[in-house]
């Protein structure tokens, strides 16, 4: 039986997880005026950094852009999925003057992220074999993506999405080939945090649950 004092420091946790888990799935939805944006994002092996939209990738970088809500105008999450290079880019082959880039573009939450109404499109990781110069901006440029962006560089549409972003702007010029893309996982079914949260909710009552019960034994 745990003493006194760790098993009411356990049960402190397990209600700061329930409550947590709460707040998380049952927190308001942004609104069809919420600030939403696309961002840039390279990988460092195990996690994403922001550098600037401008960059140049080295040859065997990771790369990404994620769609999402923005509240504060700084910027969005992270893409979900951190691709390793050798998985997506290993058996890939780049000429004289060329780099390999994976290419990683999540499209975000459908219930967080998206406008009221828009289901966003499946996320893809991309190989891509482009000019050694090739910009970040000219790396997310292909007949599949067709980037728009505004008169400062930023993105405002990828693949079309989200859509009220495409009567603006300018497209991209074609400026490099990808290497078939590899799709990440589809979102589908139920919201991912609302699931979760639930999930982890009932876990920490039922704990609670056996701990009050050992205690009063």
């Amino acid at each position: 039986m745990l003493p006194s004092h760790p098993r009411r420091a356990l049960i402190r946790v397990i209600l700061g997880a329930v409550a947590l888990a709460a707040v998380a799935a049952f927190a308001p939805q942004p609104g069809p005026d919420t600030p939403r944006q696309w961002t840039f994002w390279q990988s460092d092996g195990l996690a994403w950094l922001a550098p600037e939209a401008g960059a140049v990738p080295a040859d065997g970088s990771v790369i990404g852009w994620r769609f999402g809500v923005s509240p504060d105008g700084a910027g969005t999450d992270s893409p979900r999925e951190v691709p390793a290079f050798d998985d997506v880019c290993g058996g890939q082959a780049a000429g004289s003057g060329q780099k390999r880039v994976v290419l990683a573009v999540d499209f975000g939450d459908g219930e967080v992220d998206a406008y009221p109404g828009d289901t966003p499109p499946q996320s893809t990781v991309t190989c891509v074999v482009a000019p050694s110069s090739a910009t970040s901006l000219q790396l997310l440029s292909s007949e599949a993506t067709r980037p728009r962006v505004d008169d400062s560089g930023n993105v405002l549409a990828v693949s079309g999405y989200p859509a009220k972003n495409t009567a603006t702007g300018k497209e991209l010029p074609i400026s490099q080939a990808a290497a078939p893309a590899a799709p990440a996982s589809k979102e589908g079914g139920a919201p991912v945090l609302l699931i979760a949260g639930g999930v982890l909710a009932v876990a920490a009552g039922v704990g609670v649950f056996f701990l009050l019960r050992r205690r009063s034994a």
